[in-house]
This record gives structure tokens, sequence and C-alpha cells, in this order.
């Protein structure tokens, strides 16, 4: 049997595999460990919505990078700039229903930090006002990076009082 699949999903999975790359390359060089990388569908979460429905949560990856003391917990989201402002922000909804459930957070013991991995400052200026629009105690959930910087930044510690 032969499976062909379509450029969009290619594109979007060789992104994460280098995601992946990156993550290794920067541990390496900030003495830091990944500690789990789980791309879709393993890393993908249910859970029950306010009417008892199950509810799907689906990053593309979850990342664990321990770095001395700490453990730096992340979903991934890899934008190519397909979906639109809309659908992202349904997605970031979905988020908060995860958080607010709780589940993850009984599962894993934290809720990881939603990084939005983006490939131009056009994007990453339009995600910014996607999460802008939620409530206030969700924004910090949420972090929007260049996809070039993203690995870099997932394995170092936010500054105090970083919110993005």
């Amino acid at each position: 049997m032969l499976w062909q699949t379509k450029p969009y999903f290619q594109d979007h999975m060789l992104a994460v595999a280098e995601l992946y790359v990156g993550l290794v390359e920067a541990c390496r060089d900030k003495n830091a460990e990944l500690l789990a990388f789980e791309a879709e569908p393993t890393c993908w979460r249910r859970f029950s919505g306010p009417g008892g429905e199950t509810l799907i949560l689906k990053p593309d990856a979850v990342v664990r990078v321990g770095t001395g003391d700490f453990e730096l917990a992340s979903f991934i989201e890899v934008d190519l700039g397909t979906e639109s402002l809309p659908t992202i922000h349904r997605k970031c909804q979905v988020y908060l229903r995860y958080w607010r459930s709780g589940q993850e957070q009984r599962d894993h013991g934290v809720f990881p930090r939603v990084w939005w991995l983006v490939h131009d400052l056009a994007r990453l200026k339009a995600i910014v006002r996607v999460v802008g629009r939620l409530p206030s105690d969700a924004q910090p959930l949420f972090a929007i990076a260049l996809t070039e910087e993203a690995a870099d930044q997932l394995v170092q510690l936010p500054a105090p009082g970083d919110t993005a």
C-alpha cells in the first residue's frame, strides 16, 4: 500500500522534526537535557468538556527540558501560516479548557507553556494579537517565538516576570 501525503502535511512534519534536531543541539550547547520529545498523535490529550463530552487537545509536540534544578515543560504548535487567525483563537480556547480542567496538572504536576512557533514577524505579531484577546489570567500560558529562535528559547529559564 502506498501512502501519499499532501505537501502541507510533509512541510509540517519536517518542521516538527527540525525543531527536535534544534532542541538536541541547543541542549548540548546550553548544558541542558532533553528529557522528552513526544510528537503527535502520541502527545494528544483527551479530557472531559463542560458537558462531559470528550475533547481532544492536539499539540504538535510536548517537550520537557531539564536545565539546572528545573524542568521546563512545553506544548508546541508549529505554525506554517496556513491556519486562519480565528482557527488559532479556537485552538487557544481548547488549551484554556484543558488548563481549566486540571487534567494535565493532575497527570503531570504542571501545565506546560504553550509555544506558538512562527516563521516571520508579521505572523508573530498576528498571534500576539490573538493571545492578547484571551482572558488576562490565561495570557501567560502562551508564548510566541520565531522558529529560528525556538530551540534556544525552549531550553532557557524565563526571566522573572516574563509572560511572553
